[in-house]
């Protein structure tokens, strides 16, 4: 019984896992929500000029003492990371300084055009909803097994793309401060609860894919017990009438 009942399980789980993904999403995005400037991937520190900057998916911004808004660039879907922020947070001046000059340019023509793959942060929040109408729609619409296999694979596929975000996100992001701190003194930098928010949401997804396998498995069993509860009731029948007719 408990199997015929896993679609419920897996419309909640991808219930969760969107709304996860849609705070993952616009951290930092939604600049003025108290809520989101806290939700972001990682902030570098400067600790010579008390500034910060939070960067979320979409977006990024300076933070004052950590607390009050400076200046944000612009939302973009394929996000990279702005240079020029980075050197108003060190009060550095890149004409100026050509070792910082090299290494940002290194990085610019590297690792920070990897950083656009990204943007798989919004599909794995598509395909969350999409898992989510599937689990609504099976206990009513459910014919077949063409639902819960649409919806195990589509919380399947997200969250692979959820976590090929995360996963470049965070070797982008550490390898870039990292060799910062090698070059500018006072850097620093910490993750940030979107990794942690991201990371649950895949989790949540793959918790859905199981469900909605099972209950695929659970659709098969249910089919094979009335046929052999068919095929008994034909025996038995037939059984009874030899005996009457005799």
């Amino acid at each position: 019984m408990a199997m015929k009942r896993a679609h419920y399980v897996a419309l909640f789980f991808s219930m969760f896992a969107l709304v996860l993904l849609i705070f993952a999403n616009l951290g930092i995005t939604v600049s003025n929500s108290p809520i989101l400037q806290k939700v972001f991937i990682v902030q570098g520190s400067q600790t010579k000029t008390d500034l910060a900057i939070r960067y979320g998916f979409f977006k990024s911004c300076i933070f004052k003492n950590e607390s009050a808004v400076d200046s944000c660039t612009e939302s973009k879907i394929t996000y990279t990371l702005d240079i020029d922020q980075l050197a108003s947070m060190n009060s550095v001046d890149l004409n100026a300084n050509d070792k910082v000059k090299q290494v940002i340019e290194e990085y610019m023509n590297g690792p920070l055009k990897a950083q656009k793959i990204m943007v798989l942060i919004l599909p794995a929040a598509i395909l969350a909803f999409a898992g989510m109408v599937v689990g609504m729609m099976m206990r009513r619409m459910r014919k077949n097994n063409t639902l819960p296999t649409f919806g195990a694979l589509a919380s399947l596929i997200g969250a692979v793309c959820g976590a090929v975000a995360l996963a470049f996100g965070v070797v982008i992001y550490r390898t870039v401060f990292e060799e910062l701190a090698r070059s500018i003194d006072g850097i620093m930098y910490y993750w940030g609860p979107a990794i942690y928010i991201v990371g649950a949401a895949c989790g949540c997804q793959l918790i859905a894919f199981g469900f909605f396998i099972a209950s695929c498995f659970a659709r098969r069993q249910q089919y094979n017990y009335h046929n052999h509860t068919y095929e008994n009731y034909e025996r038995h029948s037939y059984s009874t009438a030899s005996v009457h007719r005799y």
